[in-house]
């Protein structure tokens, strides 16, 4: 075997939503795949505070022979440095970077960081098993970068894996999961068949779509649930691309008896491929949070970024989530090619259209690889100060990467501070109306009215939502509230 101790780090991605640390994904497959295979693994993933000392120690004790980074663009610079200070530290360690990062910058990662030994690219699971059993020449293992001489070389990119059901699902038995928040994610399908310009997601996982099947998702939430777990969030984007697949899910659900379950999509699916009975048959089970990337409130921009779907099935699909009680956000972006004030102004219009519980307005970002980014750099619209965007950018501040002729920099800047002063009033009106519904059963309880105010308007907070109901603290709250009100009942 070429590699028998392989070391995870996960690096930190501080001032991005990069930095929440959910269990990753993407890693959990791989160390699911490294496990059935036999080898030795440990994890240290800094996003949950751990600094370069705290790294060093876990080297030195558990002295692995590789060390596998999952590694984002954002502020890569940044982990580059973090590399060159791991081989310098132990220079007979070998290094492999896969993630998203890898799969989009290709050789030039291995290029600009001397310290990365080899480059996985796309799906990681079988490549990086058999670099570590080194049965197979580095030369004959796809999807591999690796250095020869004083070049790179590469073997090619390996098929996507098309029988999603023959991969196990992560169980994270090495993973300090009490770290993280009480939830699971769990990811249903890979690929993305669309052709939205923005988008860097083809460049990692394909544009085929490819589904894992009901019994294998059921088994995943069985797992899950006889250990406890009982909040669960989809984040694929295209769970429901297929309707019978999710009503099929649904079924096995209802028929497992599961109690208490909640379910959210808060990476948001595509509005088109969602209807009334399917929405019907998902609130059933318990989701009760859907994000919509909506992008635009403008068919004019929704033909120019290629999303594929317009404004009618968009207003359909939130204005049935909104009549069935969901909690539903959704997602824009503003300042894309051609875009223009009135533009902005259709978006906003359909911000405030419905109840929806958040609206986001982002900045689009240019990955490389994207249509978006080769539109910005043929024109000239990057910002001097944006060269180095990956290493600083925010979707969430009005500091705009480019600026196009039809939103200059100030106008963007300025639509952005107006856009989100609207927005937060819109949407304090549905949570408190959600607010008021929780304040009642608060006061059903019997408590004192201004702590039932105080609780309530508490509950339907940004820091409530994101830190509180991931815990499972939310979900066991209801339950509570459901029993307390049948007991009164009786």
């Amino acid at each position: 075997m070429r590699y028998k101790r392989l070391l995870f780090l996960i690096p930190g991605y501080k001032g991005s939503h990069y930095e929440y640390a959910g269990l990753p994904t993407g890693v959990g497959y791989v160390s699911e795949a490294l496990g059935s295979a036999g080898i030795e693994q440990s994890i240290v993933d800094m996003r949950l505070g751990y600094g370069y000392k705290d790294l060093k120690k876990r080297i030195n004790l558990f002295k692995p022979d590789l060390v596998g980074v999952s590694m984002m663009s954002f502020r890569y610079k940044d982990h580059y440095a973090l590399l060159d200070r791991i081989k310098k530290d132990f220079g007979n360690i070998d290094i492999a970077v896969g993630g998203p990062h890898l799969s989009t910058f290709r050789e030039k990662a291995l290029e600009e960081c001397r310290s990365i030994d080899y480059g996985v690219t796309l799906e990681g699971e079988d490549t990086i098993i058999e670099l570590c059993k080194g049965e197979k020449d580095p030369d004959r293992i796809k999807g591999l970068m690796f250095r020869r001489g004083d070049g790179i070389a590469y073997s090619g990119d390996r098929e996507f894996i098309t029988d999603l059901d023959g991969k196990d699902f992560p169980r994270y038995e090495h993973f300090e999961t009490d770290k993280y928040p009480h939830y699971r994610s769990l990811v249903t399908s890979r690929g993305c068949p669309h052709n939205c310009i923005f988008c860097p997601v083809q460049l990692t996982i394909g544009k085929r779509l490819r589904m894992r099947s009901p019994e294998s998702i059921l088994e995943e939430i069985d797992h899950w649930y006889g250990k406890g777990i009982r909040v669960f969030n989809v984040v694929d984007d295209n769970f429901t691309f297929y309707k019978k697949r999710i009503m099929d899910i649904c079924e096995g659900v209802r028929k497992r008896g599961y109690k208490d379950l909640t379910f959210s999509c808060r990476n948001g699916v595509r509005a088109d491929t969602v209807d009334r009975e399917m929405l019907e048959a998902m609130k059933e089970i318990g989701f009760n949070y859907l994000a919509f990337g909506v992008e635009s409130g403008s068919d004019k921009m929704l033909k120019i970024i290629k999303k594929g779907e317009g404004l009618a099935a968009i207003e359909r699909a939130v204005r049935e989530a909104c009549d069935l009680g969901y909690m539903v956000t959704l997602f824009f972006i503003m300042g894309l090619p051609y875009e223009t004030e009135e533009d902005v102004e259709k978006s906003l219009a359909l911000a405030m259209k419905y109840p929806v519980f958040d609206v986001r307005f982002y900045n689009p970002i240019p990955f490389p690889g994207t249509e978006l980014h080769d539109w910005v750099e043929e024109n000239g619209y990057f910002n001097d100060k944006s060269r180095d965007f990956l290493n600083s950018f925010s979707h969430w501040i009005s500091d705009p990467v480019f600026e196009t002729p039809e939103l200059p920099m100030e106008k963007r800047k300025a639509l952005y501070k107006d856009i989100n002063k609207k927005i937060k009033k819109h949407t304090f009106k549905t949570k408190l109306s959600f607010a008021k519904n929780m304040e009642k059963m608060f006061n059903d309880l019997g408590l004192p009215g201004h702590l039932s105010k105080v609780l309530a308007r508490l509950y339907y907070t940004s820091f409530f939502q994101r830190f509180v109901i991931d815990s499972g603290l939310a979900s066991r709250l209801r339950k509570f509230l459901k029993l307390k009100r049948r007991s009164r009942a009786a």
